[in-house]
């Protein structure tokens, strides 16, 4: 894909490579991909569509005089807005940023403990054996500073879908990577851009992704 009206988009690390356009989202709606489902109370309307450029990961080709890059575009920020978006039949150019997902940050988007820690640790204890040993390519559930590992969840997907399992049951709540609580934080193996995928979508609240954006 081709863009040719385009700037420079300011970011917190200028070291990433961010450009700010407009596009039809609706008309290419085939080759955008999010990678995290969205809430069930989607409260998103039309004016919202403006208040900020939804987000695109994308691997370019060319920065120069023109943007390239492969027609496969992954949602960081915006999935509520782009389902809107979707499911109304937006049909028109909107504010969008384009970002080299290959520079960017991604962070297990943090939770916060609603359990007594003894009440968690033995939850994950019975479910899959989590301990402080490690084991090789384990994923692991970090509780404040200390990390459980578990030799019966290597795969990152399956690890995220425990993580929505125990929000479902209120074990933990997700709060925001900068925002700061009382409660222990609760954060998961982080996902990484090799997991992201044209076919599977991780559980809400996976990632928290930086750098963020100035409007």
């Amino acid at each position: 894909m081709i863009i040719q009206d385009f700037k420079q988009a300011r970011t917190s690390d200028p070291t990433v490579s961010a450009f700010s356009t407009s596009l039809n989202l609706f008309n290419l709606k085939d080759i955008i991909y999010p990678h995290e489902e969205t809430s069930e109370q989607n409260q998103i309307t039309k004016g919202a569509l403006n208040a900020a450029p939804i987000v695109l990961g994308v691997f370019f080709e060319n920065t120069e005089d023109e943007l390239s890059f492969k027609n496969e575009m992954y949602i960081l920020d915006g999935h509520h807005r782009f389902k809107y978006i979707i499911e109304n039949s937006i049909n028109k150019d909107l504010d969008a940023i384009l970002i080299n997902i290959e520079q960017v940050k991604i962070d297990s988007y943090t939770s916060e403990l609603l359990v007594k820690k003894n009440v968690f640790l033995t939850k994950i204890i019975e479910d899959f054996g989590f301990s402080t040993e490690e084991f090789h390519n384990s994923m692991h559930i970090q509780i404040d500073s200390t990390k459980y590992y578990s030799d019966k969840l290597m795969d990152i997907r399956k690890l995220y879908s425990y993580k929505k399992e125990l929000m479902k049951a209120n074990f933990i709540s997700p709060i925001p990577n900068n925002i700061t609580t009382s409660k222990s934080i609760v954060r998961f193996s982080a996902i990484s851009i090799k997991d992201f995928s044209k076919v599977y979508i991780f559980p809400y609240k996976s990632t928290w992704i930086t750098p963020r954006f100035d409007n």
